[in-house]
């Protein structure tokens, strides 16, 4: 029974998120981390049902709502996700995704795929259409009023000491810091008014899903 889904929007938190989940329902009740590429294996195999262990409690990965859908209606599974200032996501996906392609043994076939796009700038990486309203496309087909729970990664550590007495965490473990890129940030320019306005219009989705939730959060 699937009680809990945990939708991991890129550079949002979710690794450090995950090992807390973990560290909560134990390493066996907790999905692995699924990838964009592991959601084509789930399909491939014949859906969720023959993917999945049945004694599994939670599902945490990259994973859009909507691939998921099915799984949140028939366990009736809460929804988790959290999200970031969008500006703050995209530079931060960019420099991963920069960082990784100047260092290659790290993940070597995503390397050589996007090799020809080593001196891409952050303004052509955030124009490209995959890059744009990436929070709002991986919550799509639900209401943000209709998730559980939507944390903030500027608000963290509280954030998620809330989110556990709202799961009756018996005790909520310490929150561990994974995947903190700004040592990468600091080789980027500084983002002058006319690129951060034009960051700010190519994720108006986001910036109104994002605004939206900072009205609305005390509903989570």
């Amino acid at each position: 029974m699937i009680r809990l889904i945990s939708i991991h929007i890129p550079k949002t938190g979710g690794t450090s998120f995950y090992r807390a989940l973990q560290t909560v329902y134990g390493a066996q009740q907790v999905s692995a981390s699924f990838r964009r590429r592991d959601y084509e294996a789930v399909v491939k195999a014949g859906g969720w049902s023959r993917a999945l262990p049945p004694q599994l409690k939670v599902l945490h990965g990259h994973l859009h709502y909507e691939e998921v859908r099915e799984l949140h209606l028939q366990h009736n599974a809460k929804i988790i996700t959290w999200l970031r200032d969008p500006v703050d996501r995209v530079v931060s996906n960019y420099s991963f995704f920069k960082h990784r392609l100047l260092n290659p043994e790290h993940n070597p076939e995503v390397a050589a795929v996007n090799a020809h796009r080593v001196s891409e700038t952050l303004l052509e990486y955030a124009t490209l259409e995959e890059n744009r309203n990436r929070m709002s496309k991986f919550m799509r087909g639900l209401h943000p009023k209709d998730y559980f729970f939507i944390g903030l990664l500027e608000s963290f550590e509280a954030d998620y000491e809330r989110l556990g007495k709202r799961l009756g965490w018996a005790e909520v473990p310490p929150l561990p810091r994974l995947n903190d890129n700004r040592r990468f940030r600091k080789a980027l320019p500084e983002i002058k008014e006319e690129a951060l306005r034009q960051l700010q219009a190519l994720n108006a989705e986001d910036m109104a899903l994002y605004d939206w939730v900072k009205t609305y959060r005390s509903a989570f």
